[in-house]
């Protein structure tokens, strides 16, 4: 009976979270203040505007197609002829930047141009004049716009919407639509509006690159981020080895992914069975992650997309580490209720540049929470017993309740919650005590091997005290259990071994 009234009380939090995200930012119709740009010359480019708009309730007047190249990147002079003054007439034709008609929000459909190729060989550094398509479209009512380098991006680190802040005049948010195929681009879409109407449930996982001297800025946008997601109650696993993900490392669920620094997919995420969580954000820092948009094996943004994703962002050219979108900051609105428009602009310090923001601009993944069922159910139960103690002092109390919750209901999935809660706070010994409970209870050969892999990872990378001898004897006895050896990702085993020099 105790454990039940604890529930009810964790469901009406639960309902009060919900009731307090949507008074949270003040409302306004961004499917009004959208259009919708195809490339006449490619195919399905049309019907995949048409069905977008469709899916979004945007008005036919609010599709504009317009004669582009067929390539992922064209001239400068291209980019003014077939985009930028079209575009521009088009805005001033029919009072797009007009208060009462104002146009905040544009989307490039499948087939649109994603680069401007670079006219002045051997410029001075970051005065490039290459840039994304996007990027320059998002200052296209600027006036005198310089082509070296980036233009500051006024909207960056702003915390109000952006139909409302005085510094959007002359600005787009501009985001595409955009894969290797048309049936990925029509998943992405119908993915972001499922992954709406229940809130994005699921793990995040933060994969540190450990980068020393000016390059830690890109770690620091990570761990911050880990900060975000454990506030507001999404579980987190933040991975502290060099190297990416190794292959078939397990990760389940994952509902974010933010890491770096790797030139092409590669380890877990590159695993033929691995697949997103339906709604995915998920993100891989490098400097040509966006180099090509429109394939399933090249770079980072085209194959997170192959692999589940519902929305990315890269860089087409060189943008340099600052310059990039930064991780926090973007993590920080997405959880605040901003469209993936409006974080992922707020997130980036330059215009005129090298970003692209890949998904449905007008996607709000947390904007509704509901209990959901089986999985989704127990990452629901998890934030809102975060989000009820998120006035505590520390973390005490959150985590008697989520003991008492999980021990009550027998469940894994709960307790490896608490366990990843306690290794985020470097509590190495509780994290593995609790890891160790939750593997107990797990079925599944599965389960029960990636909490080995947890917890060998936790005792080797203890800041205190590395205990490599316990992560070997974890290992070794892994190696040899029988009920595991049938489990995705055993080979792992033998690897880490070797690794540890055993």
């Amino acid at each position: 009976m105790k454990i039940t009234c604890r529930v009810i009380i964790v469901v009406l939090g639960l309902a009060g979270l919900a009731q307090a995200a949507e008074t949270l930012l003040p409302e306004w119709d961004a499917a009004a203040a959208t259009v919708v740009v195809f490339n006449t010359e490619f195919p399905e480019s049309e019907s995949l505007a048409q069905f977008y708009a469709a899916k979004r309730g945007i008005e036919a007047d609010r599709i504009i197609g317009l004669k582009c190249s067929k390539e992922e990147a064209v001239a400068r002079e291209g980019f003014n002829e077939q985009l930028r003054d079209p575009l521009r007439e088009t805005f001033t034709r029919r009072g797009w930047w007009q208060a009462e008609s104002r146009v905040f929000i544009v989307v490039l459909m499948h087939g649109v141009p994603s680069k401007v190729i670079r006219q002045h060989e051997q410029p001075k550094t970051s005065q490039e004049d290459e840039a994304s398509v996007d990027s320059e479209l998002c200052a296209l009512g600027v006036p005198d716009l310089k082509l070296a380098g980036a233009m500051p991006n006024p909207y960056f680190g702003r915390r109000e919407r952006f139909n409302t802040t005085p510094v959007s005049k002359g600005l787009l948010l501009v985001c595409r639509l955009d894969a290797a195929s048309p049936a990925t681009v029509r998943r992405m879409i119908e993915d972001a509006l499922a992954a709406e109407q229940t809130g994005l449930h699921g793990r995040a996982v933060i994969d540190l690159a450990l980068k020393k001297g000016a390059y830690d800025e890109g770690d620091e946008w990570l761990r911050r981020s880990a900060r975000t997601y454990r506030t507001c109650g999404i579980p987190v696993y933040v991975d502290r080895y060099e190297p990416v993900l190794r292959e078939d490392w397990p990760m389940p669920d994952t509902a974010l992914y933010f890491g770096w620094y790797s030139g092409q997919i590669c380890g877990a995420l590159k695993s033929p069975s691995f697949r997103f969580k339906q709604g995915a954000i998920a993100c891989h820092l490098h400097s040509f992650s966006a180099s090509s948009i429109r394939t399933t094996d090249q770079a980072w943004v085209g194959p997170l997309l192959e692999h589940g994703a519902a929305a990315t962002m890269g860089n087409v050219w060189e943008p340099y580490l600052s310059l990039t979108i930064h991780f926090d900051v973007l993590n920080e609105r997405l959880q605040q209720g901003f469209t993936l428009a409006e974080a992922a602009w707020s997130a980036t310090p330059g215009l005129s540049w090298q970003n692209v923001v890949i998904g449905d601009p007008l996607y709000r993944p947390f904007w509704k929470n509901t209990m959901g069922q089986g999985a989704d159910r127990d990452c629901a139960l998890y934030k809102a017993l975060v989000q009820r103690h998120s006035s505590d002092p520390d973390t005490k109390a959150l985590k008697k309740d989520l003991l008492d919750l999980a021990t009550g209901h027998r469940s894994p999935r709960l307790l490896e919650f608490l366990g990843l809660l306690s290794s985020l706070e470097g509590k190495v010994s509780e994290a593995v005590e609790v890891l160790e409970h939750a593997r107990s209870l797990h079925a599944s050969p599965e389960d029960k091997l990636r909490l080995i892999l947890y917890e060998v990872e936790l005792l080797r990378r203890d800041h205190e005290k590395p205990r490599e001898a316990e992560a070997m004897a974890l290992l070794k006895a892994a190696a040899v259990d029988s009920a595991l050896k049938g489990a995705t990702g055993f080979g792992l085993v033998s690897v880490m071994i070797k690794e540890m020099g055993g």
